[in-house]
């Protein structure tokens, strides 16, 4: 049961709309189902009517476990896995763990944790509506490998893009920019040359495929650092925002190809460990994550 003190309404709002902009991730279906057996509260009396209008000072009380309301997967889906590591999918619109310090949310790493072990540490993050490869440690010395592999780049990361527009200069480019992120926005904003506070950024794209019918491109993004939304401030800088993306995208190019997330994915990773490092023996493997969970049809 997920029980909410409702305090920042500018007026009243249907309780469905209200719930459903707090948990975006709740299938409607479900959501219409838990009115009819009037597992919705409002001040403690039970309602079936999705069009009840709330106010604020009134306590909801939503009787939906938290695995349904925030859409975790029935199965969770390992790419790859041995005694240290283990790597998995990630679904889009689900936190990575607890860094954005968001009360009373599960996170993938609970999740992950519950379906192996306590002993699972999450390594590194993706944001909250990025799907795709996600890593974890089995023991605290793969994870203090593992945080420092991904410092100091012995872990190639490449990820798929649906962007907007066809007109790159290339099929390969490298950019070599500066990225600095606003701490109170959340909003990283790419230079290029250095400003005061700002970090350089490496990136290399790759365009797979162009749609020049309905105007949008499939690009393999490769980073070399791993800065707060490199991609998706990146890829908005050059003029083609990522399709769905709220915060570097166009509400209008989102609206017409009706996707609210962005679409972007984590799909491959390798490494490149020293070779005295107890985890070199991964520079054999290759992990990527399956076609069908990042092939969209636009």
């Amino acid at each position: 049961m997920k029980e909410l003190k409702i305090t920042s309404l500018k007026k009243n709002e249907k309780v469905l709309y209200y719930i459903k902009d707090i948990f975006p991730n709740l299938n409607t279906t479900v959501l219409h189902k838990a009115f009819r057996n009037k597992d919705i509260k409002v001040n403690g009396k039970r309602i079936s009517d999705i069009n009840y209008e709330i106010k604020n000072e009134d306590t909801l009380q939503i009787y939906i476990e938290d695995s349904i309301l925030y859409n975790f997967p029935k199965e969770l889906q390992i790419m790859y896995e041995d005694e240290n590591i283990v790597v998995t999918h990630k679904p889009q619109g689900i936190l990575s763990n607890n860094e954005e310090k968001i009360q009373n949310e599960p996170t993938f790493e609970d999740y992950v944790r519950q379906k192996i072990g306590n002993n699972i540490k999450i390594c590194h993050r993706l944001d909250r509506n990025t799907g795709g490869l996600l890593v974890f440690s089995k023991n605290d010395i793969s994870y203090n490998l593992l945080l420092d592999a991904f410092k100091n780049g012995y872990i190639n990361k490449e990820y798929t893009a649906y962007v907007n527009g066809v007109n790159f200069d290339t099929k390969n480019c490298h950019y070599e920019n500066y990225l600095l992120k606003d701490n109170k926005t959340g909003y990283s904003k790419i230079y290029p040359n250095k400003v005061n506070g700002s970090q350089k950024i490496i990136t290399d794209i790759e365009v797979i495929n162009t749609n020049k019918k309905l105007d949008y491109s499939v690009v393999k993004v490769s980073i070399h650092t791993g800065k707060t939304h490199q991609i998706r401030a990146l890829l908005s800088s050059i003029s083609h925002p990522i399709i769905g993306d709220s915060k570097y995208g166009k509400n209008e190019i989102n609206k017409k190809f009706k996707k609210y997330r962005q679409l972007l994915f984590a799909t491959k990773y390798t490494f490149s460990f020293p070779k005295e490092n107890t985890l070199s023996y991964l520079n054999n493997v290759t992990i990527l994550l399956d076609k069908d969970l990042y092939d969209v049809k636009l």
